[in-house]
């Protein structure tokens, strides 16, 4: 498990490098969002738990701060399924906030029927913690 981490992470890393050094005047703003939100969802059924946890993390920050470009209404049912089966408790976690992120009337009433409101309040201080890593990431990483 820890050797699949570091590959998980360079693969991730690496993935999006790759993909910038390839030309894409033919692709439209809307068709890069709807890629996003296609790889968002599959990634969430990867069989790797680190990348699931990424990929948790960074539905949290699409569903924040890319609401209106992104439609995360995709990936609600693989969420709701990390949710229900994963076996790792803070994946469980990030997909309960990863749903309250996106916010619709859907995930709203999936929570108020699966989720204690500790359970809610947690991950609420979870969501502002990925946020936080992720403003600070960008910080970092400079101009």
């Amino acid at each position: 498990m820890n050797i699949l981490r570091p590959v998980a992470l360079i693969l991730l890393i690496a993935t999006p490098l790759a993909a910038q050094a390839q030309p894409d005047e033919s692709v439209t703003p809307e068709q890069k969002w709807t890629l996003v939100s296609t790889q968002l969802t599959e990634n969430l059924n990867a069989p790797i738990d680190g990348i699931r946890t990424q990929t948790l993390k960074n539905t949290i920050v699409f569903a924040t701060l890319y609401r209106d470009k992104v439609d995360m209404r995709r990936s609600e049912r693989a969420l709701r399924k990390v949710f229900e089966t994963s076996p790792n408790s803070l994946n469980r976690k990030l997909a309960v906030a990863a749903l309250q992120a996106i916010g619709n009337p859907y995930t709203a009433d999936y929570l108020a029927r699966n989720v204690t409101s500790a359970e809610t309040e947690e991950s609420r201080f979870l969501a502002a913690s990925v946020l936080n890593e992720y403003y600070l990431s960008r910080a970092n990483a400079g101009p």
